[in-house]
């Protein structure tokens, strides 16, 4: 332990010596609270837990580095200054266990190891339960405290633009809060614009929303590091060579484009032993870990009788008691849980399923015996936040066919409050594990609504439904090429359009890039100059699309899209019924046999 915090002493001195340098109010600031706040969080992402490491080791040798592109900019962030002098803002997009949370963890420890700002990590997720505003939270976290004189000296360090902030998780901001935690995040970026921000999201969350913020994409591993990564966390050797001897036998390379997941790539490695195959479904990665999971701790002892489980429950227990504790919990938005939550919603669980238990032995076998949930600070989580969304997708499948029809019904509301992302995780293992009634009870009656929403009069009204639909806007950007601006069609992220992506019904950058692609950007220039006294804003702006504004797409065929647009989710809901019905005909001839 001593020297643990030697190690993360020695990280964080040369940083905060240089800052207490500056001046009196500088080290007044470090000494009530904030070098406090910089030790812990230090020592909580400096010694970690991962997938396959359970108990703590240190970061550093443990990861695997990562990268994320911009246009043709491809960085790991091991030089902060060189990205940060020319990217500012930064967001980092990527899937369910892409790498984001990691990247993030990287970046904090680089920011102290090269002396380069203060980070600050703040996990979003905090602002659904918080009575607060955004920057309360951010007192709190790094003064500890409501003391006015702090405050105020922190607010005036702000400006000197000394700080990195890394908020992580936005995509699990809860959508009814989603618009007021933007504001007030953009009005913290105005207050102090020369720090530098990361926001961390999964495809589709409406981060486009965000000014100023480039989009970078967290990108997959490449063959090469697939093999690197397994090197890396693979310490036996005989394993090693065994694992990738499977992952280059040429009968698996259609399925070696999940283990360019460094999540599910590590799934793999954890369920090897029992499971030495690379599974053609995602779905089966997550049932392999978890009878992995159940599994290993069930050796013989040395007695010769099989280890028990406190609860003595066996893996159909264990999994449905999960089942429907993920159902619960994902569906209000709840991805860390508290000691008093946790056990609240264990007890319906158990109660839903008529078994009996000790709620304290349930836990401590859902936490030691099986280390399906980790307990992090005073907070549970799972591994990954994508193993809820397995349990919850077959508690779905797992229903009565009468029941599905409501379950499914249910699940758009849920996903809408709880994340804008609407967890395409999910969608697609009730894909795999419950076809015909994901698509029946799901995803055929929300195309519907799409597509009645798209029913117009006339083609002025066609534009104001697809416009209502998409909350769609006219931004004029200062990046729209190389050295170029020009005007987009930005749409922000709703249940609709995260469908219509999840189904690939229709390419919506064609939207987007509507007026570059038509060459309308001299017409609207002018049209903004005349509402502007004749001038162009210096900074990127929306444009409100009025009628005069209308009439202009009107004259370039925006409706053609439209219109193609909508014969697009009528097929695919044709296809979807189709399909449906060719199911049905293969069971009715099996059957027949």
């Amino acid at each position: 332990m001593i020297d643990q915090k030697l190690e993360v002493t020695n990280l964080i001195t040369p940083l905060i010596n240089l800052s207490k340098g500056i001046n009196n109010e500088w080290k007044n600031l470090l000494e009530s609270g904030l070098q406090d706040y910089v030790h812990s969080q230090t020592t909580k992402y400096y010694f970690t837990t991962t997938f396959l490491h359970r108990t703590e080791v240190k970061f550093d040798d443990v990861y695997f580095p990562l990268t994320a592109t911009y246009k043709k900019l491809q960085t790991r962030f091991s030089s902060l200054q060189e990205v940060f002098e020319n990217y500012n803002n930064i967001t980092l997009v990527g899937s369910a266990g892409s790498g984001k949370s990691t990247l993030m963890k990287y970046i904090f420890l680089n920011s102290l190891r090269t002396s380069y700002k203060i980070p600050i990590l703040i996990e979003l997720r905090n602002l659904n339960q918080y009575k607060g505003d955004f920057e309360k939270l951010l007192w709190d976290k790094i003064l500890k405290s409501e003391v006015k004189p702090s405050s105020n000296i922190l607010k005036r360090s702000l400006k000197s633009g000394k700080f990195l902030f890394l908020f992580d998780g936005y995509d699990e901001i809860f959508s009814d809060k989603k618009q007021e935690i933007n504001r007030q995040i953009e009005e913290f970026i105005d207050l102090y614009p020369d720090n530098n921000y990361v926001i961390t999201t999964r495809p589709g969350s409406g981060i486009e929303g965000f000014k100023r913020f480039k989009d970078f994409n967290v990108d997959s591993l490449e063959t090469d590091q697939v093999e690197g990564f397994i090197n890396l966390l693979v310490e036996d050797e005989e394993r090693k060579l065994r694992i990738l001897s499977v992952i280059h036998d040429e009968k698996n390379s259609p399925y070696i484009e999940y283990l360019r997941n460094p999540l599910l790539l590590s799934m793999f490695i954890l369920a090897f032993e029992s499971h030495p195959e690379i599974p053609a479904r995602k779905s089966s990665f997550y049932r392999n870990v978890f009878d992995t999971l159940y599994s290993k701790h069930d050796g013989i002892t040395k007695n010769s009788f099989p280890r028990e489980k406190a609860t003595k429950f066996d893996r159909d227990q264990f999994e449905k008691i999960l089942n429907i504790f993920c159902y619960l919990t994902l569906f209000k938005g709840e991805y860390t849980f508290t000691y008093e939550l946790l056990t609240d919603t264990l007890k319906k669980a158990i109660i839903s399923t008529g078994f009996e238990c000790k709620i304290e032995e349930l836990i401590y076998d859902l936490q030691t015996t099986i280390s399906i949930l980790v307990l992090d600070g005073f907070e549970y989580t799972f591994p990954h936040r994508s193993m809820q969304e397995y349990f919850a997708a077959q508690f779905l499948s797992s229903l009565p066919t009468e029941s599905k029809s409501k379950a499914y019904g249910n699940l758009n509301l849920a996903l809408t409050k709880s994340s804008t992302d609407q967890s395409f995780n999910l969608w697609s293992i009730s894909l795999e594990l419950d076809e015909t009634p994901f698509k029946k009870y799901f995803l055929i009656p929300e195309l519907k609504k799409v597509e009645r929403l798209l029913i117009a009069k006339d083609d002025s009204s066609l534009i104001d439904k697809y416009l209502k639909l998409t909350k769609g806007r006219l931004f004029y950007t200062k990046n729209l090429n190389e050295k170029k601006s020009g005007f987009i069609l930005i749409r922000f992220t709703s249940f609709e359009m995260s469908l219509i992506k999840f189904c690939n019904v229709f390419d919506p950058i064609i939207f987007v890039r509507f007026p570059v692609n038509k060459k309308i950007h001299d017409e609207l220039i002018e049209i903004t100059k005349g509402r502007n006294k004749g001038k162009i804003p210096k900074k990127a702006f929306n444009v409100q699309i009025d009628e005069e504004i209308k009439e202009i797409f009107l004259k370039y065929g925006i409706t053609d899209i439209l219109h193609e647009y909508k014969d697009s989710v009528t097929k695919t809901i044709i296809k979807y019924e189709k399909d449906i019905v060719d199911n049905k005909n293969k069971i009715d001839d099996l059957l027949n046999f």
